[in-house]
């Protein structure tokens, strides 16, 4: 488990090409808030969760990368299983929000939950 946020990072998506990978920028971002709103994150892994195909084939175009350049992947030529592509995008979006993966960040949570006071927990009194 990844504790400290790192710099986005290219998640290879070989399914795409040789050489192609996923990553987010801020410009990546902020088209997908122009086109899915101010919930655009928030709503993700809802999105993702029921292969909402809208989502998941901008996400695509926007978060292709080949040779650190844009690069515009044609979903509709994707032959592989639909839970390969979110799964990449969905870590794709997670590190570039937060700089961990999806199931690093939710470990993460889990970790920071874990050290919260209990309502009846004097602390050190």
């Amino acid at each position: 488990m990844t504790t400290t946020p790192r710099l986005r990072a290219d998640l290879p998506f070989p399914q795409a090409g040789e050489g192609v990978y996923i990553r987010f920028t801020n410009p990546d971002c902020d088209n997908l808030q122009g086109k899915f709103g101010p919930d655009w994150f928030a709503d993700s892994v809802p999105r993702l969760n029921r292969f909402d195909t809208t989502y998941i084939r901008e996400c695509v175009a926007l978060g292709g990368k080949k040779d650190g350049k844009p690069f515009r992947i044609k979903y509709d030529e994707l032959d592989c299983a639909m839970i390969e592509i979110v799964d990449v995008i969905l870590d794709g979006l997670f590190l570039a929000m937060h700089g961990r993966k999806f199931e690093d960040h939710l470990d993460y949570l889990a970790s920071v939950k874990n050290l919260e006071v209990k309502d009846d927990d004097s602390g050190n009194a």
